[in-house]
Formats: C-alpha cells, structure tokens, sequence
C-alpha cells in the first residue's frame, strides 16, 4: 500500500481565518520495506503571503519558517533559487502550492498513469522546469486519490488543505486516514488517544 503522511505549519487553529504556511508530504510503500526512511520522497512546500493573519503562539513557533519566507520575497527572484537550495524548501504562491504538490505526487506514481501524456490529455500538458511533461490541471482530469497519515489530519489538516485553491478539484482523500497515535495508546489506561509528544515518547524518539 502506498500512503502519504502529511504535515502542516499553520499561523493559528481556525480555518476560517488562518492560513497555511507550509506542507511536508512523505511518500512510504509498505512493499518497499528496504527502502530506508531517508531515502523516501519528501515534499516540503512553502506558502508565501504577503500578510500573515494569526495568533500570537503559532506565529512565534513558526518564527523561523517565516524569516525563511521573508528572506525569500526579499531575494531577486533570478537568486531565489539558491535560498530554495540552501532552505531545502520550495516556494510557492497560494494559488500554486496544490500543482507544486500534484507534481510531487505525478513524479513518484501517485496519480494519473500516463506514459504519454500528451495523447491521452488531448494536448493539456505543461513542461516543468525540471524538463518532465506534466498533465495539466483542468476540469477534466479525474481526482488523484490518495492514502493520507497524519496526526490529528482529518480533524485539522485536511480542513486547511480543503481551503487551499483547486484542492477539491486535484485531490480525493480517502475516507479511512491512518492515525498514528492508535499504535501508542494504553487502552487500559487513557482516556483519550495520546498527543504528539506522548506518542514521541513512547515510541522512544
């Protein structure tokens, strides 16, 4: 089975009103277990906004990432390159982030199979600036459904990602989403599933 486990960093906890700062994506086929962990597919988007609406706790916890953002936007853009390299980070505006994504996706097999895009898509392809021919993200494409893990990702990151421009249009999450805090519960003694850094703990990380 292939999954993705998926990460946000947002500026607060309301969806209606805050936003998202940036997406890590890991790509794991339970098939491939000799695949080590760092050698799996990683994704890590940032989103760069011009204002940033939130609350005074996730913005001091995200103070690095947005000095990062800062440095970005202040950089020449034909220079911007080099601060993606040193950052390990790609940047994206809002509207781009989902097709960043959806091309991480396409590269590692996730999505439509097509062997020649061009003729299957009727021409609706673009060339990235990778080289590779990517289909087009248009109303006719079918959805690209993913397998998503994450802690707490249907109850809050998936509601911040549904916001996102074209999500609902690209990506089809599937209904059952692996939660990995049911791995480290004691069901005899809590009273509800552990947090983040209990499972740490737990888990011995």
């Amino acid at each position: 089975m292939i999954y993705v486990s998926i990460d946000l960093e947002t500026t607060g906890l309301e969806t209606d009103k805050h936003q998202v700062l940036s997406i890590g994506a890991v790509i794991e086929d339970t098939t491939k277990p000799e695949i080590k962990v760092e050698d799996l597919p990683t994704f890590h988007g940032v989103i760069v906004h011009n204002e940033l609406i939130g609350s005074p706790f996730a913005l001091n916890m995200n103070r690095d990432l947005i000095e990062k953002i800062s440095v970005w936007q202040s950089t020449k853009p034909e220079k911007r390159k080099e601060v993606e390299i040193m950052t390990g980070m790609e940047f994206y505006l809002e509207q781009d982030i989902v097709k960043g994504l959806f091309r991480f996706f396409y590269r590692n097999g996730i999505g439509p199979d097509y062997k020649d895009p061009g003729e299957h898509l009727n021409g609706h392809v673009e060339k990235g600036d990778d080289g590779i021919i990517y289909p087009s993200l248009t109303s006719k494409m079918p959805p690209v459904h993913i397998t998503a893990a994450g802690k707490n990702f249907g109850t809050f990151d998936l509601k911040f990602l549904e916001r996102l421009p074209r999500w609902k249009q690209v990506f089809k999450v599937r209904q059952r989403i692996i939660d990995p805090s049911v791995l480290f519960t004691n069901w005899r003694e809590d009273d509800s599933l552990p947090s983040l850094s209990t499972c740490k703990k737990r888990a011995g990380m």
